[in-house]
Formats: C-alpha cells, sequence, structure tokens
C-alpha cells in the first residue's frame, strides 16, 4: 500500500479538536532509464511500459502491450517491481533482474532500468542522408486529368474604397468576386479577414524569378511585402477560394499576383510507413517525395495490435500524436528542401487504411475488430487542417479517402485510381495491395469485390531481426551458390548491407529453396554442411554477412522464425486472391491483368514470387508492378475534381467481404502454408530438388 503522511494519531483527517490535517499524500517513485539517463516520477502501480513514454523513451512494444512479443525487454538494476514475466521470459532471466515492460509496475521505490537495444529498429529508420534524398515518383499519368484542385487561386483587382459608400473591405471583395464569379454567396475565413486590410493597401509586388535554365521551372519562393507606410491603396490581390454549390469560401487573400504560388501535398499514411510528396499544382509537378516509419510502430506492429494498445483514451491520444508527428516532420522536411511556407500549402489529400483514418482523427478503432466490425465512419467530411492538427495553411481544407469496410480503407480507394478497375474495362482484373495489410479488389465494369487479411510486417522489414524498409543498404537480391550455400548479395544504394527488405527476402528464400538450402515447410538443410548456417538447438539460422562485411558492425542473420513469418504473410494474401476468386466462380487463370501495389515490390522478381507462392504461376506478362498506389492515388485526387468524384463511385460499387467469417479462408490460408503451396499442381512451372 502507498505510504501516506499521518497525524500523531495515525489519522489523516480531523480529531475531535476539530482539526484538519492535509490528504495523505502518495509517495512518487522516480524511474530512471539507462543509458539515456531519462527519469521520470510516475504513481505508484504504474506500468513501466508508460513509464517509458512519459519519460520520452522508446521501448517498442509491437504486440500493442499484451506481453506475447517479447520485444519490450528491460533489466531491472536497483528497486523492486512488480512484474508477470515468468512464461514468456526464463525462470533464470527474470531471477537476474530481465522483465516485460508491459508487465511489469513500479512500486513505492525508486528504480534504476536498463532499456535493452531495440532489434532492427533503427536500420529502417532512414537516419543517413542518403536515406533522405528526394525519391523520384514513377508516375501513372491519369488520362482524364482536368487540374481541378479543392482549392484554388484567383487574381483580381478590388476597387478603392470611396467616401460615405457604406461599404467594407470585405463587402467590396465580395463584390468584385460575385463580378467574376457570377451569381454566388461568398464567406470569408477569419484568418483571410486578418489579412484583408493590408493586402489591399500594400503595393504590388514585383513578378517572381524563375530559373530560366530548367524546364517546367516553377517560381521561388517570392519576399513578403511589407505595408506602404503612407498607406496607399493598390486593390490588386490574389485569393484563395473553394468553390462549390453556388457558394465560395475565401481562405486566404494576398497582395499581388501571386498564382503562381500554389501548392498541395499528398499523404498515404500506412500502418508500417507514411510517405508524402509536395505538389506544384499550376504544373501536377511532384517536387519531392519524403517517406519514413509510421511512429505508432512503438505501440503496435499491425492494426490489431494498436486497436489493443488504443483501449485506454490516453492511447488512443497517443497514437494520434505519433501519426500527425510523422506526417508533419515529412512535412517540415517537404517544404526545408523547396525553401516554402507552410501556409503556401493550401490543399491536402490523405489516404490510409480504415483503423489509420481513425487513429489520425482520433476516433475509438475498438470495434473495427469485434463482430460485426463497424467502423465510426467510412466516409470522413472535410476538415479544416487546423483542426486535424496539420501544420499547413490553418484553412485548408483535408480530403480523406473513403474507407469500404473494417479492414478496406481509403489507400485501396485511392489506389484503384490507378488501375484498369476505374475504367468501364470489360475484362476481370484483380488488385493486390502488399503491405502489413492485404487488400485484393477483383472486378470489371460491372461488379467489384474487395477482402482484406493480416499479412504482417514482413514485406516491409517488421518483425525480421535484421529486417528494415527499402532504403539505403537494404539487401534487396539474394543470390546461393548451390554448392556452399554462400550468399552473394546487392543492396540499395551499393555499399555494406545494413539489413534487408521485402523483396531481398523473397529472392532470399526463393534462391534457398531452389538450391535445396530450404525446405518446402521453410526449414534450413542442416544435413548438408555449410558455414552460412548456423545451427541454434531445434532453430537454426542463415548468415549474410559477417560483422566485418555490414554495414552496422554486426552479424546479419536470418531465423526460421524469420522465414515462418514470410511464409504466414505470403499464404495470408495468396488465400485472399484464392477465396476472393471462389465467390465470384473463376481461378488465377481467368485474370486479364494483376495488379501488385505496395512499397515493397520496387526491386521485387515475379519468378522469385512465383517460386514462393506469394503469387499464382502464370505468365509474368499478366503482372503489373504501380508502386505507392495510395501514394499516387492521393496526388491524382489533389488535383482532379474528376478524379475525386471517381473515387466517391468506385467506393459505392465496392462489395466489401469479410474473411474472418468465411471458413474458406482459414482452409486456404493453411494449404498455402509451404513453399509454394501443398498443392503442387498450382505451381507446374516451380521444379525444386528432391
Amino acid at each position: 500500500m502507498p505510504r501516506c503522511i499521518t497525524c500523531a494519531h495515525g489519522q489523516s483527517k480531523s480529531h475531535t479538536s476539530g482539526a484538519v490535517y492535509p490528504e495523505p499524500k502518495v509517495l512518487m517513485p522516480l524511474v530512471t532509464f539507462q543509458p539515456s539517463h531519462q527519469a521520470v516520477d510516475v504513481a505508484p502501480g504504474t506500468e513501466l511500459l508508460e513509464a517509458a513514454r512519459q519519460a520520452g523513451v522508446v521501448i517498442a512494444a509491437p504486440c500493442g502491450g499484451k506481453g506475447t512479443c517479447g520485444k519490450c525487454l528491460a533489466h531491472i538494476v536497483t528497486g523492486t517491481v512488480a512484474s508477470d514475466s515468468l512464461g514468456m521470459l526464463s525462470q533464470m532471466a527474470v531471477a537476474e533482474g530481465f522483465v516485460l515492460a508491459c508487465k511489469t509496475t513500479v512500486q513505492q521505490t525508486p528504480v534504476t532500468v536498463e532499456v535493452m537495444e531495440q532489434i532492427g529498429r533503427s536500420k529502417g529508420r532512414f537516419v543517413d542522408s542518403a536515406d533522405n534524398l528526394k525519391l523520384v515518383v514513377e508516375a501513372l499519368v491519369p488520362r482524364e486529368r482536368d487540374y481541378a484542385p479543392l482549392a484554388t487561386k484567383h487574381h483580381t483587382l478590388v476597387p478603392a474604397p470611396q467616401l460615405q459608400d457604406g461599404l467594407s473591405d470585405a463587402d467590396r471583395l465580395s463584390r468584385q468576386l460575385q463580378t467574376d464569379f457570377g451569381r454566388t454567396e461568398v464567406h470569408l475565413s477569419l484568418h483571410a479577414l486578418r489579412h484583408l486590410a493590408v493586402a489591399l493597401r500594400v503595393p504590388s509586388p514585383s513578378l517572381f524569378d524563375f530559373d530560366a535554365g530548367a524546364e517546367g521551372s516553377v517560381p521561388v519562393r517570392p519576399p513578403v511585402p511589407a505595408a506602404d507606410s503612407a498607406g496607399a491603396y493598390n486593390g490588386e490581390i490574389t485569393v484563395t477560394v473553394i468553390r462549390r454549390s453556388g457558394r465560395c469560401l475565401v481562405i486566404e487573400v494576398e497582395p499581388g499576383d501571386t498564382m503562381a504560388r500554389h501548392y498541395g501535398i499528398a499523404v498515404d499514411i500506412g500502418t508500417t510507413t507514411v510517405a508524402l510528396q509536395l505538389v506544384y499544382l499550376p504544373l501536377g509537378t511532384i517536387l519531392c517525395t519524403f517517406t519514413d516509419y509510421n511512429d505508432q510502430v512503438d505501440c503496435g506492429l499491425d492494426v490489431i495490435s494498436r486497436i489493443n494498445f488504443a483501449k485506454k483514451p490516453e492511447r488512443l491520444a497517443e497514437l494520434r500524436r505519433r501519426v500527425l508527428g510523422t506526417v508533419n516532420r515529412l512535412l517540415r522536411q517537404a517544404l526545408e528542401s523547396e525553401e516554402l511556407r507552410a501556409t503556401d500549402m493550401v490543399n491536402a489529400v490523405l489516404s490510409g487504411n480504415t483503423t489509420m483514418t481513425h487513429l489520425l482523427l482520433g476516433l475509438a478503432p475498438e470495434f473495427i475488430r469485434l463482430e460485426p466490425y463497424t467502423p465510426t465512419l467510412m466516409t470522413v467530411p472535410e476538415l479544416r487542417a487546423g483542426d486535424l492538427g496539420l501544420e499547413i495553411h490553418p484553412d485548408a481544407r483535408v480530403v480523406i479517402s473513403p474507407a469500404v469496410g473494417s479492414y478496406v480503407g481509403g489507400d485501396i480507394t485511392a489506389g484503384l485510381l490507378c488501375t484498369d478497375l476505374a475504367t468501364d474495362r470489360a475484362e476481370v482484373c484483380l488488385f493486390i495491395d502488399i503491405g502489413t495489410n492485404g487488400e485484393v479488389v477483383i472486378g470489371n465494369q460491372e461488379f467489384l469485390l474487395a477482402c482484406a487479411c493480416s499479412a504482417g510486417p514482413a514485406f516491409e522489414g517488421g518483425g525480421i531481426d535484421c529486417g528494415m524498409r527499402a532504403a539505403s543498404g537494404a539487401i534487396d537480391r539474394v543470390d546461393i551458390d548451390p554448392a556452399t550455400g554462400a550468399p552473394t548479395v546487392t543492396t540499395i544504394g551499393g555499399g555494406k548491407p545494413k539489413g534487408i527488405c521485402g523483396s531481398g527476402m523473397i529472392a532470399l528464400l526463393a534462391n534457398l529453396l531452389q538450391t535445396g538450402w530450404l525446405d518446402a515447410a521453410g526449414k534450413f538443410n542442416r544435413s548438408r554442411p555449410s558455414p552460412h548456417i548456423l545451427g541454434e538447438g531445434r532453430h537454426a539460422r542463415f548468415r549474410l554477412a559477417t560483422a566485418e562485411d555490414s554495414g552496422t558492425g554486426k552479424m546479419l542473420t536470418i531465423s526460421e522464425l524469420d522465414i515462418d513469418n514470410l511464409i504466414r504473410a505470403k499464404a495470408a494474401i495468396y488465400a485472399a486472391c484464392d477465396v476472393m476468386l471462389a465467390q465470384v466462380g473463376m481461378t488465377f487463370g481467368d485474370i486479364a491483368c494483376f495488379y501488385i501495389a505496395g512499397g515493397f515490390g520496387r526491386s521485387l522478381v515475379l519468378e522469385h514470387a512465383k517460386v514462393i507462392g506469394l503469387i499464382p504461376d502464370l505468365p509474368v506478362e499478366k503482372f503489373r508492378y504501380i508502386g505507392n498506389s495510395s501514394l499516387m492515388g492521393s496526388y491524382m485526387i489533389l488535383l482532379s475534381d474528376a478524379w475525386r468524384q471517381k473515387q466517391t463511385a468506385l467506393a459505392n460499387r465496392l462489395t466489401y467481404l469479410e474473411l474472418s467469417t468465411d471458413p474458406a479462408y482459414m482452409d486456404a490460408y493453411t494449404g498455402a502454408l509451404f513453399l509454394p503451396h501443398t498443392d503442387a499442381a498450382r505451381f507446374p512451372s516451380i521444379n525444386l530438388p528432391k
């Protein structure tokens, strides 16, 4: 029990004399984390994982704090704690002071805690300068793009005020816009009103400078003009407006002609990764793309873990802060790279799965995972950036892509815009978005059917000991010597390997399988001696690089448990496709085109994907890799009202299939838990050693 300060009679309130004594005070134990020396006072009974978060110490808990992953390992150096870590940790480890932070609470005494290294965390963090280079986007140019962003700019000349005309600056601007646009109801935001008087009375700024030597050049940031001290009236302004249904909302007023300073952002909020594009709207030019891990990964690797984590209001608020922090950090990097201001961004489109959208908005996601799997909302109304917490123009309207089911979200309705499923094509196509969540859509001009499965983060480097994102230093290709098992690796950007990404894992498994060093169950062949296969009792590891040859100074290995994670991920996706086809009475051979989306696939070799059973055994000509389709779809929606309407129409047409209630899915999943499949007849072209 907490100790209390009491009076001499052992009571904490008044005695017969009527004297009043202070309320009992709970002693707040001090928790110090090593090696960072960060400390925090917390109440007795506080979970050690929560204490770490309050102290600003990162302890990853991929399982969402359920105590099942064992990743939040910590060592109690001094002090007393209450822990329930036995079972996941051995009795010897517990006796030596090791605990799981999510299963441990602090008591009354000060505690010193040593935080274990978070294996695999920093390797994909984009910590070096090469990883922060602007990424070139291979844009799929939409055929019907009409360059009509939600917020547009309009250059006009507002008549000067006259004595006794009884009109305010806002009145004269409204009348001028009604002259320019026709009959319309004009409203000005408070932000615009605050700038109006000065903007009308600033001498017209000079034209912006252009880089004449660059094709398709864009203006550099102009200087912000100062108000004329004499109060001279110029009246030349540029307004940023949102026009619809006979209504015109003015969200910004700038002096002079600033038509060329018009920007927006497109954002893909993935479970594992967040990507942001900065777009110059007059030309539709993608100026830069920045990508980083979603800061929520410390609270769970998949959506179910994060839903579990978000059960408490303060943890839901933390997840919201983390994802907003990630987006705003990428935004600041993009603005700095192009020397722009946050207020220059007047349009934004964000796309993410249903859970990510709920967490971004601070909506309780609990009922997404509980039957009948009902989200709070599917279609998000337009929001002000300032209300959402997005660090762009505060009155910019933010469009969030609509979801169609508990596990098929706006990332899919945006991604479909990049495929023929958004057209009137009669042939049936199949779309697969391979990521932490695997989503599948099948259809044509007559029908669209969608489902989702939990693939886990293996394809994005998560859940793998030396896994990392497809960033500089990631192994993206592995060849295996059939005689010795020796690996030959290539890395993104060249140089020493720092870890392995999803396409590298697929190449590794395919080559190990075809050379006989791995069996169909994902176990290493230890009957053949190889210095690269390291035995560890019941499990074994494969050495990709020695400590001397790696870019981290540590040996890089892949374990049979890592391989099992990838097999489960590929089985989930293959089974989802299988069940979807069965629903419409079709087979893989009936599909005219397979679209594969997902950031990991840039280095994917389709033959390797077939060997492990990720995709069906069909001619490679049927497959098209379209990259991060959620991000590209968001870019298309950012530019065009026609594409926004097309996305809404697609969302309304989609029929969502809930796999968790379909017994056929588990049968299909179990059958796919081998390399390439338990039914060899499905992969006739794959010849493996006997």
